[in-house]
């Protein structure tokens, strides 16, 4: 079972990276907002910004789903649940929590997933 502390910690850590990604999100979608609305630019300008829009929209897919990861071990904190993998209901390692604070499985569960020995 994880001390007070360490939860404490990782919370504490979740929380900033959650404000970090929410002000990163902000900033991609007012981006997004301004290539929508900016006039037509000629064709190899128009290239460009179709290339940086789409690296956007994948930046914000990969944040959005760190963003879901993130909120899911914050509840996962608050229902006193956090730490045990989602799969075999083990105790997750503390450097494992600390590596990767919204980690949802115990590593032999992770590596069986990855072997795709489910």
């Amino acid at each position: 079972m994880l001390k007070k502390k360490v939860l404490k910690e990782l919370r504490k850590g979740l929380e900033e990276r959650l404000d970090q990604l929410l002000d990163q999100l902000k900033s991609l979608e007012e981006e997004l907002k301004y290539l929508d609305q900016s006039r037509p630019p000629e064709l190899s300008e128009e290239a460009q910004e179709e290339a940086a829009a789409n690296s956007l929209v994948a930046l914000t897919k990969q944040e959005r789903r760190e963003l879901t990861d993130i909120q899911n071990a914050l509840g996962k904190l608050d229902k006193d649940t956090y730490g045990k993998c989602e799969r075999c209901s083990r105790e997750i390692t503390e450097p494992r929590l600390k590596a990767l604070p919204m980690v949802r499985y115990c590593i032999s569960c992770q590596k069986k997933i990855e072997e795709g020995r489910d």
